[in-house]
Parts: structure tokens; sequence; C-alpha cells
């Protein structure tokens, strides 16, 4: 394989994927959650969640900078001769589960926001080709070589953080009442506990992807230090542009209009600049969105063919492009599975990703990497994500 992918590359990659059209349409369904009130500690407890596990992915970066990311993971917390091999091969079927619905959430998302441009494409049936044809689309532009790949990222990358930045400055810069008036209402941490846990389940999925460029170690430029980094700062970045775009978007909107708007980011932004701002956010949110199915497809396409070299999984998707030396058959596997899941509703999606990746795939990460190193102590990674607690 091609090592193609910098510290830049990296960051723009997992930030690209982590933020995707997510907290767009799933904003007001936190306020929901929260009645309207102390909407952004769920983006702050999202954060400091996102920044304990990504601590894990660091450690876990820094001492197996392989392919597969969470899959080698697995296989070597549990013994790469022994229990670990049939762990890790559960793990590559768990993915082609939940996997393609992380995608399709992505393309699911860009076809909701077309419709604020074309309101004709607001039609069940229309939305839905739409998201197939993303993910047709998708598909087809990450047939390319890593370098090829890393250019892109990067671009997309950057339109995602910009977009959340110039959001949540429209708002800021336009409230619909004194700011003295909303934001404190909106910062006070006096949420039910029910209510914040609920909001919280919402952000993690906003927050999901910071791990991503794990699964492209053999494609990374000096693997055990750029990867932990990448991590870190991909974390920092979303989460200081939710908080801000929380912020900016509750000064803006009264939480009535946030809980109706189905279309917050361009709502915000015709409020404060006008129709022909709101077509550009617009369009940022959807290629933002095409950004995190970008991500998500780049990361998930190389965890079948890590596990299928190591003899733990079905032995074509080893194969390499011939020329680009990337995993063809299981990103093409992966990217056709993900088609499908574009026809369940986007709340399904959700909670079942939920449940895949934040109760099972990544307790049992963070549990077996602990255990692991209190059985071998003596070796050391780059990275220590044990620093933190001292």
């Amino acid at each position: 394989m091609i090592r193609g992918v910098g510290l830049r590359s990296a960051v723009a990659i997992n930030v690209a994927t982590m933020v995707g059209a997510g907290p767009f349409i799933t904003l007001p369904l936190v306020v929901t959650a929260l009645h309207g009130s102390v909407s952004a500690a769920a983006w702050i407890g999202g954060a400091a969640i996102a920044a304990c596990d990504g601590l894990v992915w660091a450690e876990l970066a820094s001492r197996y900078p392989r392919s597969g990311g969470t899959y080698a993971y697995l296989r070597e917390a549990f013994g790469a001769d022994g229990a670990g091999r049939f762990v890790a091969f559960l793990f590559v079927w768990q993915l082609l589960f939940w996997a393609p619905l992380t995608i399709a959430s992505g393309y699911i998302g860009f076809a909701q926001y077309a419709t604020y441009l074309v309101p004709a494409l607001g039609a069940p049936v229309a939305t839905k080709l739409l998201a197939v044809g993303v993910g047709v689309v998708t598909l087809a532009t990450l047939y390319r070589p890593i370098p090829t790949i890393a250019r892109t990222a990067l671009a997309l990358g950057g339109v995602a953080l910009l977009t959340l930045l110039a959001v949540a400055f429209a708002g800021l810069s336009h409230p619909y009442a004194p700011l003295s008036h909303t934001l404190p209402a909106t910062l006070t941490l006096g949420a039910g506990v029910a209510a914040l846990g609920g909001a919280l389940v919402i952000t993690l999925y906003d927050y999901g992807g910071y791990g991503d460029v794990c699964a492209l170690g053999e494609e990374v430029v000096a693997p055990t230090r750029t990867i932990p980094r990448a991590v870190v700062l991909s974390v920092a970045f979303v989460a200081i542009a939710y908080v801000l775009l929380n912020v900016g978007v509750a000064a803006s909107i009264p939480p009535a209009g946030i809980m109706a708007s189905r279309a917050i980011a361009s709502t915000v932004a015709e409020r404060a600049f006008g129709g022909h701002a709101a077509v550009a956010v617009t369009i940022a949110v959807m290629v933002t969105a095409f950004g995190s199915t970008y991500g998500l497809l780049l990361a998930a396409s190389r965890v079948p063919y890590a596990a299928a070299r190591d003899g733990d999984f079905l032995a074509p998707f080893a194969r390499l492009h011939r020329t680009g030396r990337f995993p063809a058959v299981s990103l093409v596997s992966i990217g056709v599975l993900a088609l499908p899941a574009c026809l369940l509703p986007l709340d399904v999606v959700i909670a079942a990703l939920t449940a895949g990746i934040v109760l099972v795939q990544a307790r049992a990460r963070s549990w077996r990497s602990r255990w692991r190193a209190r059985r071998a102590p003596t070796r050391r990674s780059a990275y220590r994500s044990t620093r933190c607690r001292r």
C-alpha cells in the first residue's frame, strides 16, 4: 500500500467524517430532548466523552499502526494466535452491518438538505433515490490511489469546519434577542439526567469518526506520531466548532423555531444575510455531508481488507488494485451494501449505530486495551493515554 496521508490530511479525514450533515440535522433533536434549555451541555458532554475515547484510540494507534483500526486492536488484545482471531472475525462481520448504516446516514443527510434547494426532492421516493445516487458518486470518487484521496479529504475537511463557523457567526451576529437573554439560558447546566442522557446519545453520533484514520495505518506517513496527533486535534477542532454552532443557532432562533426547522443552517443564514447566503450555506452543508460519507467509506473499506490479508476473512477482500494499490474489492463491497440502507429512516439508523458502536465496540476496546497494558507494563507506546489520569 502507498503511504500518502500526512498529518493535515489525517486531521481532515477525521474532521470530514465527524461533521457531515449530522449536527445540522440533529441539533433540533438535541433542543427537543432538552426542551430548549441547556442544549450546549450535550455538546460539551459529548466532547468530553469523545476526548476520553479518542485518547484510547491515540494510544492503540501508536502501539499497532496497522490497517484495520479496531480489527487490529482486538486481534492483538485477545491474542493474535488465539481468541483474538475469533473476536476479530466477529468484529468484521459486525462491521458489515453497522458500517453501511453509518455511511447511509450521510447519504440521507445530503438528500434532506438538498430539498432546501429543490423542494420537489422532498417526496420520499425522490429523497431516497438521491441518497442512493450520492452513494454511487462517493464510491466512484474513492476508487482512486490514496494520495489523490488525501488531497480531496483536505479540501472536504476544511469546508466542514468553515461551514460550522460560518453558521455560528451568522447566528451570533444576528440574534433574535439580546445575547444576554439567550446565552445564559443555553449554557446553564440544569437539565435532568434523563433528558441530558437522551441528548448525549445524539451528540455522540455527531462526534463519531475521530478514529477513522486509525484504519489507514499502513497508508499514513509516520503513523505512530501522525495518527495520535490527528485524533486529538480533530476532536478538539470539532468540539469547539460544535459548541459555537449550538450557541450561534440558539442566539439566532427561538427554541420552538429550531425544533420546527428541517434545514437549520440554511434558516440561520437566510435570517442573517438573505436568500443567497442560505443557498451558499446549503451547498456547503451538502459538500460537508459528502465529505462524511467519503471518510466513512474510506476507513471502513480497510477493515475487511486487513482481516482478509491476515486470513481472518474472505480471501477476495485482500486484493489490491493493480496500479492504485488500494483494496478495491473491499471498497466496492461495502459501498454497494450501503445503498439499500438509504431506504431506512434516519432515526432508525442513528439508534442502530449507537447500540452497535458506543455500547459494544467502544466499551470492549477501552476495557481490553487497559487490561492488556497492565499485563505488559514494560511495553511502551509513543503516546500514553494514562498520562491524562495523572
